[in-house]
């Protein structure tokens, strides 16, 4: 592949809803610019974008891939995205990266969810968008339907082109802006007159085009009023210019699976779209490159995509991680198609690449040839939202699983490995159960480590809420030197002091040595942990040395620790202990239509709504608190609700007494499980 120049190179990302064959869209277009000779099939597994061995077992995209093509003079980089929202952390590498975005739509099925939020994603990136009416060679299509309601719901919609017909009838499609007939015949397009019974109707639509065009431009829209011809030319340039300002979201037709009218999208997509020199973050000729993916492969190593935002990139350049403040040595520039990668002496400003084998760079990384650069700003992956607890099933899966996750959180920023510390469970975190599950496999398939997975255990405490007062004493004689202490504490509650336990010295008139205190202290505290409930550790309450008895001879730290445990063994069931459990708030975004069936739903697990806003047009933002044995499950459950649109954040909060009547069944269940 030879090196183009940045205003002929261009970055588009494609997203979609799950489904609407978005990988498709990609393969006909490799196919038809020449860089595969066959086209692959999603459920055959031989897609260019889908290689990774989930993604072939699953038949979906997981990963972002890049495949770079070559079409009128100007190289394509398509970056191909998953279409499931819960890989967000891939979409978002994938839009910070590109410089526009095509939203590829299920023709038959219309706006579904997922194209909403790759408008979303889109909008967030300030991308220009064009949309792609996929699957029209699908039967009982309705066209203008589905471009009004596209007009609808995200404005200045202009189709660019009418079908001839749909269903095994879409033979091709009359081009708007030249107003002439464009026929597919065996994967190729054919330049002919418009049909004469699609005339008026193309007509129409063409002025209808030209009213959104020439609004972008004050001289096209005098021309206008004043009834001067038009050109086609003059209205490709105004709709480049209303592309790049967001202010119009052209729209085209084609079928994948029979390659129909690929190439057209192609010429689109390298008229209308903006190249690569209209983005760049930057016009300094010093090297800066964004690392925004990560591949980590057992045998090969790490693999580096990045995107040269100013400068030129190299074979055997020497760069500087200002984010880790370590240098890194670029070996092979590679071009990728996928799994394939074509070797490149260097790419310009606004291209994507490859190399292999840094040592320290990873995803959002910033690499520059000038240790005094600056780091560009790089991507916001949000905070994880469901756990699974692992743990090696063998030995020998110890250390398996410590590289696996090492790895696999170097790969994806949006999977976290956490111990929790009240629990003892390692916890990995992700965007939802796909998202998790998937990880799993990778981990058992791609590091060969066998792991358990269970829910996450919820870490509940133990108070007190009665003060009472407790003995302990310790005594053995066993001949010879002895073993005694003795010490009267009072125990009482401290509310709201979470997890302290304040300790009071209140001895007096020496009734035991100052230096037997600590190990009183010692040995209370470490009763606390193993609470006299369930077993979870006992906190928020303060205890009060009051008396003691020493010996001469047999008195000593482990006797005044050991007596100071019995005090609190003693003590703890009469102070009326109570099970605590964590609170969390939760920020939840859903659709307005979803708002009076999630608070509903709030209700039932015995959340608090504290407040409702207004977020982003038709969007409601909840604020509850929800204790976390009711939220375990809150990542399916919200999805399942509403339909997968809806999205949350939650942190700790604070603990709270469980209700009497649910710290049976608690308690029960904890016992059941020491068995």
């Amino acid at each position: 592949m030879q090196q183009y120049s940045s205003d002929r190179i261009r970055n588009v990302v494609l997203l979609s809803q799950k489904g609407a064959g978005k990988s498709s869209v990609a393969e006909a277009m490799l196919f038809t610019t020449g860089s595969t000779s066959r086209m692959g099939k999603i459920e055959d597994g031989n897609t260019a974008s889908d290689f990774q061995p989930e993604e072939v077992s699953h038949h979906t995209s997981l990963s972002l891939a890049v495949l770079a093509c070559e079409w009128k003079k100007s190289k394509v980089n398509l970056i191909d995205v998953p279409g499931d929202p819960e890989f967000i952390g891939e979409i978002l590498s994938g839009t910070r990266v590109a410089d526009a975005a095509v939203i590829v739509i299920d023709a038959q099925a219309g706006i579904e969810v997922g194209t909403e939020l790759a408008w979303k994603f889109a909008g967030q990136a300030e991308l220009p968008v064009m949309f792609v009416l996929n699957r029209m060679d699908r039967e009982n299509i309705e066209f203008t339907g589905v471009v009004e309601s596209l007009r609808e719901a995200f404005g200045a919609v202009a189709a660019v082109q009418l079908p001839y017909g749909s269903g095994t009838g879409f033979t091709g499609v009359v081009d708007l802006l030249g107003l002439k007939g464009i026929e597919f015949t065996d994967t190729k397009s054919k330049v002919v007159d418009c049909p004469a019974e699609l005339l008026d109707v193309a007509s129409a639509q063409r002025d209808e085009l030209l009213d959104t065009v020439v609004a972008v431009d004050d001289e096209l829209t005098e021309k206008y009023l004043e009834d001067e011809e038009i050109t086609e030319a003059e209205m490709k340039a105004a709709l480049h210019t209303g592309i790049r300002e967001r202010s119009v979201f052209p729209l085209l037709c084609m079928s994948s699976t029979e390659n129909l009218g690929s190439g057209e999208v192609l010429n689109a997509i390298v008229d209308l779209l903006p190249n690569a020199a209209e983005s760049l973050e930057s016009s300094n000729g010093e090297l800066s490159a964004l690392a925004f993916k990560t591949i980590v492969d057992p045998q090969l190593g790490h693999q580096t995509f990045l995107k040269v935002l100013s400068g030129e990139l190299s074979t055997n350049t020497s760069t500087h991680n200002i984010n880790k403040r370590s240098d890194e040595r670029v070996g092979h520039v590679l071009c990728p198609v996928g799994r394939q990668h074509a070797e490149v002496p260097a790419i310009v400003a606004g291209d994507i690449c490859t190399v292999a084998k840094l040592s320290d760079t990873l995803t959002g990384d910033t690499l520059v040839a000038d240790k005094n650069g600056s780091a560009v700003s790089g991507i916001d992956f949000p905070e994880p939202n469901m756990a699974l607890a692992i743990s090696p099933r063998t030995k020998s899966d110890v250390d398996k699983l410590g590289t696996a996750l090492h790895r696999m959180t170097e790969e994806d920023p949006t999977l976290r490995v956490m111990r929790d510390q009240a629990t003892g469970e390692t916890l990995l975190w992700g965007m939802g159960d796909s998202h998790v599950n998937i990880a799993l496999e990778k981990i058992q398939q791609k590091f060969g480590a066998q792991v358990d997975v269970s829910p996450p255990q919820v870490p509940y405490r133990e108070t007190l809420t009665k003060t009472t007062t407790a003995h302990g004493r310790f005594k053995r004689q066993s001949g010879g030197h002895g073993q005694f202490g003795d010490v009267t504490i009072v125990l009482e509650p401290v509310p709201g002091s979470g997890d302290e336990i304040e300790f009071l010295d209140e001895i007096r008139g020496g009734a035991i040595s100052r230096n037997f205190v600590p190990a009183v202290e010692k040995g209370v505290r470490g009763a606390a942990v193993d609470g006299v409930l369930a077993g979870f550790p006992t906190a928020g309450f303060r205890i009060r040395l009051v008396d003691g008895k020493e010996h001469q001879v047999d008195s000593s730290d482990q006797a005044f620790q050991l007596a100071g445990a019995l005090a609190f063994r003693e003590g703890a069931p009469e102070a009326r202990p109570t099970l605590l459990e964590p609170i969390h708030d939760f920020h939840i975004h859903v659709p307005d239509a979803f708002t009076g069936a999630v608070i509903g739903d709030l209700n039932s697990r015995r959340g608090r709504v504290s407040g409702t806003d207004q977020g982003d047009a038709g969007e409601t933002i909840i604020t509850a608190e929800i204790p976390l044995a009711e939220a375990q499950r809150y990542s399916i459950d919200l999805k399942q609700m509403t339909r997968g649109r809806g999205t949350f954040g939650s942190v700790f909060a604070r603990y709270d007494e469980v209700p009497q009547h649910l710290q049976a069944a608690v308690i029960a269940e904890c016992k059941k499980q020491e068995v």
